[in-house]
């Protein structure tokens, strides 16, 4: 999974961390420097448990030591890579809130994100874990617009709104095919506003203007056909729009043609 191999390419970059020990007091059997070592032969050889296990007794036993903090990390990325996200997802809320200003919060933040991103295919159409994850993605941005995990969320948080919307259009084109378009209008409303970047807003301008038209507002359906027409004029939605529109108005002349009819009856009857 290139996620996956991202992580681990990110893990092996940390490894250069200066391991100088600040406590030289031996607390354990083995120095800070020697548990940390350990841990990390047991991570790159795929035994992320037992690599957890020594990294929590680096931080037990040895509070103060530079490496405390990178211990606290590299559990956290230990858990990730076991696919323990839940535990995971606690150790680097924990740290976050703890250590407000460390050099490893944006790689904390980051894996934080990424906690949430792995969830979302496993968590079916839950929006919690998926908004989760959109938040965790936007927080990156705004606090480290430059730094290097920036273009990454970026393409994170477009999936993952391509997500939201695809769930939000889903429904509301339930409600359309089940004669309820005001409870469409909604959904579709909905997603013109949270996720207007998405590759979705074309079908979704589409939708609307079904859905006017169902309820007779055809003023507003011409007013989401004008959206659609100018900034999508290459998209297959624009030509099913024009399409939409002269067949309802075949129908409205043939309702005419039918009333006429009707009233003719009425008269020579």
């Amino acid at each position: 999974m290139k996620s996956k191999k991202k992580i681990s390419c990110i893990f092996i970059s940390l490894l250069l961390f200066n391991c100088s020990q600040t406590d030289t007091k031996k607390i354990s059997d083995k120095t800070d420097i020697e548990i940390y070592k350990e841990a990390i032969s047991l991570s790159s050889k795929g035994n992320h448990a037992k690599s957890t296990i020594e990294l929590d007794k680096l931080i037990e036993n040895y509070p103060y030591s530079k490496l405390s903090s990178h211990a606290e990390i590299m559990a956290a990325y230990s858990l990730y890579e076991n696919n323990e996200i839940e535990k995971a997802i606690i150790r680097l809320n924990s740290f976050i809130e703890l250590n407000p200003v460390n050099e490893y919060n944006e790689y904390a933040h980051y894996l934080l994100a990424m906690c949430y991103y792995i969830k979302i295919t496993n968590e079916g159409r839950d929006p919690s874990i998926t908004l989760q994850a959109l938040n965790s993605f936007k927080t990156i941005l705004i606090k480290y617009p430059r730094g290097k995990y920036a273009k990454d969320s970026t393409l994170k948080i477009q999936f993952i709104e391509n997500k939201l919307a695809l769930n939000e259009l889903s429904i509301g084109v339930f409600y359309l095919h089940n004669n309820a378009p005001g409870a469409a209008i909604k959904r579709f409303k909905s997603i013109i506003e949270n996720y207007k970047n998405s590759n979705l807003i074309p079908e979704t301008l589409y939708r609307l203007c079904e859905a006017f038209l169902m309820i007779g507002l055809e003023t507003e359906a011409k007013k989401s056909q004008a959206l659609l027409i100018y900034n999508f004029s290459d998209s297959k939605w624009k030509k099913l729009s024009i399409n939409l529109f002269n067949s309802n108005k075949n129908d409205k002349e043939k309702g005419i043609i039918v009333s006429i009819k009707e009233y003719v009856k009425t008269i020579f009857d």
